[in-house]
């Protein structure tokens, strides 16, 4: 079994052959259970026997350590009966560990199982005996516990507080039973193992020779650090720190109060009779409040309270000099201000004074927010002040809102980058759609038919955009599978010429589409050899994704989704077939692609339109005059086309390119996430307080070495998430 744990093999998957191999062998060997007989009578209530005694062996391997029990019985003749009583084995932890402390762990299993078996036999401690082969356990056991590491020295005691360190012995390998148990055996072998059924051969003998090793000192798991003897003395104010710092360990108020409160009672407990568990008053509760705040006070304002005890006044430097402070009958410091003549109670008049950096005081302010409900820095303050009046305060509360993970998942602000340089795809010329992007936008309700009753459907928009030249191409699909969407692909490849690189999202049906067309380039390279599997080698698309949830890495089809909505929410206003709708989108897709590119600073010239790449003019354009009839050569009509398009790129570049220069937000570098950092993933359809926190794993730097993505791993998961979907954790969690 802790093969199979070590293996990670689940429920449902096949063993490997060497496991398999195993259990079968065990399996068929467990038939041979039937053949084994244990022998109940172990001579104890014999009549003449002489004395009874106990006889444990431990052994350990590196697979398992084992303990075993024999009762043996003298009789008055000189022969001697030996019956194995228990045997005890456990499987070494999937922690490598040293062979010693396997040995050690072993002794321990041996002295708690022969201080069971003696209690119930009602055998006294003197005929008791334990026995090891392992040298440097004994070693253990006849040093001083304190010598030893804490893993061993923990063992050691407990070892001999159940059998006493002077009943252990040294036993040869070769004569400890419990070697089988350590080692295993097959059952066919053990119903012929006399070692294990009846302990070695001399403990069946008249009279035994016990041994220990000569030498029984070792450096093995000894501490490193010498302790050095001096006497310590402390004093009452030593004391008093001593007992402040412990309110270090304590994460809540409550937690605090109870404890002094039952240490209390503890200390005034007179017979045994009194319950120290009984129910908590409130008056108790009162009372460790008081003394906390009197420790937590003599701590920190020590001599503005010598000061009241003698002259009646702090000293002019001291920082409670405005507050006019003074001492209750109790002791306590507490404001002496100056309402004493309102109808205040009296604790808002007087409120008691605490320091600042007090751990008592950051516990009062930790309450202080949970009794308000995770409130603000204002209602929390108003709440303290009707009690306590605390020295800076604001800046306390303030912290204590910074550390609560719940205010800091519902106030968490996702972290941003420097915005980075524009890719090589949309700042150079190259011919419009050879590298695109796409998304979809739906669904849109379609009559399934004309006429009266008919019936409606859904259908999806799938839009291209042109990287270089923002040029939008629409095409109307039936369904979000990926079927229909190679079938869209191919159209548009139809009609705007071949892609070379495609963008997307890391939609399911994108993703579908991408696995298709590069399993069809794998067929194609099989049927086609030579030159035609080069060819489309080269002809293929080469699919590109953006990181999951990251809308502004595809910010050129997010903005063409939203154009498109925007004139289709003010022509529909009613449902149309797939023919008229298809016929609509095409429309709006000539008004997208004439609209300029840049704003137009020169009224003699036309403005610059993703249009005028296509067709050398906007789409969407006044009728001019018919040149039908003009007599212009072949020869100079193609250089006059090719002289505007090198016009259209030349301006592409002066007037479009340029103004993509400044950074329109993310002005700044930003501190980098660091690996192991806990992180809350940003979700838009949950509220902050239901985000999932995540651990960073990975980071994936862009081209200028600045990180903008991120591998984050949630439970079993890990997944990729733009630094925009992160919200740092502004306190410190494991």
């Amino acid at each position: 079994m802790q093969e199979l744990w070590l293996e990670k093999i689940t429920w449902d998957d096949a063993l490997n052959s060497k496991i398999a191999s195993k259990w079968t062998t065990l399996r068929s060997d467990l038939e041979h259970v039937n053949g084994i007989y244990i022998e109940r009578w172990v001579g104890t209530t014999c009549a003449n026997r002489e004395s009874i005694e106990l006889h444990g062996f431990s052994d350990a391997s590196i697979q398992a350590y084992s303990a075993v029990v024999y009762c043996r019985v003298m009789y008055p003749d000189g022969t001697n009966k030996t019956t194995l009583i228990a045997a005890r084995t456990r499987v070494a932890p999937l922690k490598t560990i040293s062979l010693p402390r396997l040995e050690l762990c072993g002794a321990l299993l041996l002295s708690r199982l022969l201080k069971q078996v003696g209690q119930a036999m009602r055998i006294p401690a003197t005929q008791i005996y334990a026995w090891t082969d392992s040298s440097i356990v004994l070693a253990w056991l006849f040093g001083e516990p304190n010598n030893w590491k804490v893993f061993v020295a923990n063992r050691v005691v407990e070892i001999t507080t159940n059998v006493s360190c002077s009943q252990w012995y040294h036993v040869q390998t070769q004569d400890n039973p419990a070697d089988v148990g350590s080692r295993g055996m097959l059952v066919e072998n053990l119903k012929k193992c006399d070692l294990w059924w009846h302990g070695p051969d001399w403990l069946q003998q008249s009279k035994i020779q016990f041994t220990q090793p000569n030498i029984i000192q070792t450096d093995i798991e000894r501490k490193n650090n010498k302790i050095q003897n001096y006497k310590i003395t402390y004093n009452k104010n030593e004391q008093e720190k001593r007992l402040l710092t412990q309110f270090e360990e304590f994460d809540t108020l409550l937690e605090l109060l109870r404890t002094i409160t039952y240490c209390r009672r503890f200390l005034k407990q007179k017979t045994l009779k009194d319950r120290i568990d009984s129910k908590i008053t409130t008056e108790e509760l009162h009372m460790s409040m008081q003394i906390c705040i009197k420790r937590a006070q003599e701590e920190e304002f020590t001599e503005d309270i010598d000061s009241l005890k003698t002259k009646k006044r702090v000293k002019k430097t001291s920082k409670l000099k405005a507050l006019d402070p003074y001492l209750d009958k109790d002791g306590t410091l507490k404001v002496g201000g100056r309402l004493r003549n309102s109808e205040l109670a009296n604790e808002v008049k007087h409120p008691t004074i605490l320091g600042h950096a007090s751990r008592l005081t950051y516990l009062v302010v930790a309450e202080a927010h949970l009794k308000t409900l995770h409130g603000g820095v204002q209602l929390m303050i108003t709440y303290l002040r009707s009690k306590y009046w605390i020295l800076r305060a604001k800046s306390l509360v303030k912290q204590c809102i910074h550390r609560c993970l719940i205010c800091a998942k519902h106030g968490a602000r996702v972290k941003t980058q420097l915005m980075g340089d524009l890719p090589s795809f949309r700042v150079k010329p190259a011919r419009p759609f050879l590298n695109s992007g796409v998304d979809f936008a739906g669904p849109i309700q379609i009559l399934i038919k004309k006429g009266r009753g008919a019936h409606t459907g859904k259908a999806y928009i799938a839009i291209f955009v042109c990287m270089s030249t923002k040029a939008i191409h629409l095409e109307l699909v039936g369904d979000l599978t990926s079927a229909a969407f190679i079938g869209a692909f191919k159209r548009f490849c139809a009609r705007r010429g071949r892609c070379t690189n495609m963008w997307s999202d890391q939609g399911r049906n994108f993703v579908g589409a991408n696995k298709e067309l590069v399993e069809a380039w794998k067929e194609a390279r099989l049927q086609f050899d030579g030159e035609i599997s080069e060819l489309l080698a080269n002809d293929g698309t080469q699919w590109h994704f953006i990181p999951a949830y990251s809308p502004n890495f595809g910010n050129l089809w997010e903005t063409g989704v939203k154009s498109i909505k925007h004139h289709l929410r003010r022509i529909l206003n009613t449902n149309l077939t797939f023919e008229e709708l298809t016929t609509v989108l095409c429309e709006i897709e000539a008004c997208l692609n004439s609209r300029p590119l840049c704003p137009q600073e020169d009224s003699t010239l036309e403005p610059l339109t993703p249009g005028h790449f296509l067709i050398t003019e906007a789409p969407v354009t006044v009728p001019d005059v018919n040149l039908k009839d003009a007599q212009i050569s072949n020869l100079t009509r193609w250089q006059y086309t090719q002289k505007l398009l090198n016009d259209f790129w030349s301006r592409w570049q002066k007037e479009y390119l340029t103004r993509l220069q400044q950074r329109p937000k993310w002005l700044k570098r930003e501190d980098e996430f660091r690996i192991g950092d806990i992180v809350l993933i940003k979700q838009d359809n949950l509220p902050p307080g239901k985000w999932l926190m995540g651990r960073i794993t990975d980071k994936h730097p862009g081209p200028d070495g600045l990180t903008r993505v991120y591998s984050v791993k949630n439970g079993d998961h890990i997944t990729k998430r733009c630094v925009t979907k992160l919200c740092a954790l502004p306190i410190e969690i494991d």
